[in-house]
C-alpha cells in the first residue's frame, strides 16, 4: 500500500486537482455571497436561497422538496439515525 501512489501514472494528479478545484469553486459562487457584496462585519455570509449541504445532485430523487424537510432529513443523516 505505501508504493500505490508512485504507480499513478503522472498525468492523473493534474487532471483531478482542476477538476476537485472546478467543482469547489462553483459550489462557492453557488453557496456564499461575493466578498466585494458583503458587509465589512459579515464576512463568508451565506445566500439567502442557498442551504448548506444541497449541492444539487440528487439523482434518484430523495431529496424533500420542501427546506424544513431538508434540514430534518440532513439532521438525521448527521445523527445515523
Amino acid at each position: 500500500a505505501i508504493t500505490h501512489i508512485t504507480q499513478v501514472p503522472d498525468g492523473f494528479w493534474p487532471v483531478i486537482i482542476a477538476f476537485i478545484g472546478a467543482y469547489e469553486a462553483s459550489r462557492a459562487e453557488a453557496g456564499w455571497v461575493d466578498p466585494a457584496d458583503c458587509p465589512v462585519d459579515q464576512p463568508g455570509m451565506l445566500k439567502s436561497d442557498y442551504l448548506p449541504g444541497d449541492l444539487k445532485f440528487d439523482p434518484f430523487g430523495l431529496m424533500p422538496e420542501e427546506a424544513e424537510e431538508f434540514e430534518i432529513m440532513q439532521s438525521k443523516e448527521l445523527q445515523n439515525g
